[in-house]
């Protein structure tokens, strides 16, 4: 091993670490339900959630202290999941459906039930990975657009009309999907 992680040598590692422990108790969930927004499949939220929490552990230097430790995780979240896009699009891969990985229902899914459930999955799968992303995290998240730019690495009017880009989207392939 290159570097010794033991409390004795770094005393302040051991302190981030126990920090960190519960860090990953109060954002798990957040996080989760970001990356299966994306993903839409159990199986891919399962890996990026666990990917997210240690990269974040890895780099937790360089948080800066006195800014939104959730944003923060927010953003490591999504360059996760478009990595894992990234990466399939040069491998050709599919993900597994949702129903072959695991018959546990996802964080949620019990207020999705019924036709609008359904219809929203439907138009939000249709939304661009950005338009997606941004719409979770202002809807679900309940972020500013402001943290949504520095998730995204951008400025806060691009957010903006990602939103509402998402919103007209959406607002019309739903009538569309409730007349047929």
């Amino acid at each position: 091993m290159a570097r010794n992680d033991s409390p004795r040598a770094n005393p302040t590692s051991a302190l981030s670490r126990v920090d960190f422990a519960a860090v990953v108790n109060e954002h798990w969930t957040g996080v989760y339900r970001l990356l299966h927004r994306l993903t839409g499949n159990s199986h891919d939220t399962d890996d990026l959630t666990q990917e997210t929490f240690l990269r974040a552990l890895n780099r937790l230097e360089t948080f800066q202290a006195g800014t939104n430790l959730r944003a923060w995780l927010l953003r490591i979240a999504s360059n996760a999941f478009f990595d894992l896009q990234r990466k399939r699009q040069s491998n050709r891969q599919q993900p597994l459906p949702d129903d072959a990985v695991s018959p546990e229902r996802p964080p949620g899914q019990a207020l999705e039930t019924g036709e609008q459930g359904r219809l929203l999955r439907i138009a939000l799968e249709e939304l661009s990975e950005t338009a997606r992303l941004v719409f979770h995290l202002r809807v679900e998240e309940e972020l500013s657009f402001r943290e949504i730019a520095d998730i995204l690495g951008g400025t806060e009017e691009a957010a903006r009309w990602h939103m509402h880009q998402a919103r007209g989207k959406l607002l019309k392939r739903l009538s569309a999907l409730e007349k047929s």
